[in-house]
């Protein structure tokens, strides 16, 4: 287990060599297709489509603001989504969803992508494995009654302030940017020559940097803020190795806090 170890400490940095984009235009496609199963697949009754676009390790969230409580974050996995599909409720038909996909960024193996329509938009990363594009993280919430004030230089800041605390050495620091049910996830190859999804914790990724194990990447990284929707977002981090693309929420007092990230390894 050493070597793996090893590998999945990398995640929160980025310092995996990046591979090359191979057919650009077919992942694009097919990377739009799997968000378009998701959602319409909620919308039309369609399990089969869901399961088929959906990782079984997808992990997603909800961001709850309701009148006196605090924003939290609401979870399902996937054979909680997969079963939602089911049934015969009133949903609203094609004409009514007003839907929009858009594959935000593309790198390698891993892509960060959104949909928006009537009832739900949703920030989504995707892996590709065995040449099949699946989302594995999603963090959403329902569109705002009002188009909101975008923030995109806070959530750039709360971004560069997560990579200045990765790079330090007080993991209370980096567990405070971090929400509890933070998923870090990476694409990565194990010992065996599997590519598998590996999952760390806030709690792991701050005792990482506490510990000085918390590998360093050589120059600062640059962010890059993909999008912004009232009081979620999804951004991007490149270092010299490395792509890692992130979603934050902002939570109680305004603060934007890191839910989910996904590293190319």
């Amino acid at each position: 287990m050493v070597g793996l170890s090893a590998l999945v400490l990398s995640l929160a940095t980025g310092l995996a060599p990046v591979q090359a984009p191979v057919d650009p235009a077919t992942d694009q496609a097919a990377i739009r297709q799997a968000v378009l199963d998701y959602a319409e697949g909620y919308y039309d009754h369609a399990p089969d489509r869901m399961e088929r676009a959906i990782s079984p390790l997808l992990t997603k969230r909800a961001l709850m603001a309701q009148p006196g409580v605090a924003p939290f974050l609401l979870q399902m996995n996937a054979e909680m989504l997969i079963e939602a599909t089911r049934g015969t409720a009133q949903r609203p038909a094609a004409a009514d969803r007003h839907m929009t996909v858009e594959v935000l960024d593309v790198t390698g193996d891993i892509a960060s992508a959104r949909v928006f329509s009537v009832l739900f938009n949703d920030y989504i990363h995707l892996v590709k494995r065995g040449g099949k594009w699946q989302l594995v993280s999603v963090l959403w919430h329902q569109p705002p009654a009002a188009p909101g004030t975008a923030a995109p230089a806070a959530v750039e800041q709360a971004v560069r302030d997560y990579i200045a605390a990765l790079a330090g050495s007080d993991g209370q620091r980096v567990q405070a940017m971090l929400s509890p049910v933070a998923a870090i996830r990476g694409l990565v190859t194990a010992p065996s020559g599997a590519k598998i999804v590996a999952d760390q914790n806030a709690e792991s990724i701050a005792a990482a940097v506490a510990s000085g194990r918390m590998p360093k990447a050589p120059a600062p990284p640059t962010p890059t803020v993909l999008g912004v929707d009232s009081d979620i977002a999804s951004a991007k981090v490149v270092s010299a190795n490395g792509t890692t693309y992130l979603h934050l929420a902002a939570m109680q007092g305004g603060k934007w806090l890191v839910v989910n990230t996904l590293t190319m390894r």
